[in-house]
């Protein structure tokens, strides 16, 4: 169902973000991860490059402890270099490593713990529970997902949002609408639904995703639909992964994440825009 866009061509567009945490692994594309800094940081922002590499403990081998201590060598030199090609575009940032061991658990609530001390309002990369981080830290995250995903275009040109017309979801679609810029188009895929009552920006498109009633199967139809309209951007609004945090068609953002080869920002229900700040 097509909706004018007069409003969206005729509106100025602001980079959204003020606060980045930006997380390097070792395994990202870099060019496209400070792309993804340089388009939505505003003037003046603050970005924190963190480096997430598994350190030695005492049970781990020596071959495993010098593989570790390379790792980590590497990843301080891609973290020096990108934050001087911030600088270079006129961005400031700092550098840190995040103190975790080889346990899963350990490292994603160090993650969690940095990102609400940085206090920010967007993380990017590729975390190993992007959901969950949403959810516990109330930051939209934008996951960058492997090497042979989908290239980052900032600002989108064309925004794919889905929603399954809940409070959760409505966030999504609300952040969508901020960080859209002029002349940007945005689709909202409503999962089984009628488009003509749910609520949604005028100046958007609207369509019905048919999916069975398993996270799986709407995950698919999001991800097939985003591809289809040529979508550079997908957006799904999430409440994180808490008991009670799923969608109407179970945890749809969570396999959306796993399987998506799109640029995923997930909005959590509790963020606070500026403007709501």
């Amino acid at each position: 169902m097509k909706r004018p866009t007069a409003a969206a061509a005729s509106r100025q567009h602001v980079a959204p973000y003020s606060r980045l945490y930006v997380l390097f692994t070792g395994m990202e594309r870099v060019a496209s991860l400070l792309d993804c800094v340089a388009g939505w940081a505003v003037r003046g922002a603050h970005v924190r490059l963190a480096g997430l590499a598994p350190s030695a403990s005492l049970p781990d081998s020596n071959r495993r402890a010098e593989h570790n201590f390379s790792h980590r060598i590497t990843l301080a030199a891609t973290l020096e270099a990108a934050r001087e090609l911030l600088v270079l575009r006129g961005i400031e940032a700092d550098c840190e490593f995040l103190g975790a061991g080889p346990d899963s658990a350990a490292r994603n609530e160090a993650l969690a713990r940095a990102v609400c001390g940085w206090k920010a309002d967007l993380a990017i990369g590729a975390p190993a529970n992007p959901v969950v981080l949403a959810g516990e830290t109330d930051c939209p995250v934008l996951l960058l997902p492997t090497l042979t995903a989908r290239h980052c275009s900032v600002p989108p040109r064309r925004v794919f949002v889905a929603s399954d017309a809940s409070a959760a979801s409505a966030c999504g679609v609300r952040e969508a609408a901020r960080l859209a810029a002029p002349g940007t188009a945005v689709r909202v895929g409503y999962l089984a639904c009628d488009p003509a009552a749910a609520q949604h920006p005028e100046d958007f498109d609207a369509v019905i995703l048919e999916a069975q009633r398993n996270g799986e199967s709407a995950a698919h139809a999001i991800i097939q639909a985003a591809l289809q309209w040529r979508a550079d951007l997908l957006v799904l609004g999430t409440r994180g992964g808490h008991e009670g945090g799923r969608w109407r068609y179970a945890s749809v953002a969570a396999d959306v994440a796993q399987r998506t080869v799109l640029p995923l920002l997930l909005v959590p229900q509790g963020a606070k825009t500026p403007m709501q700040a």
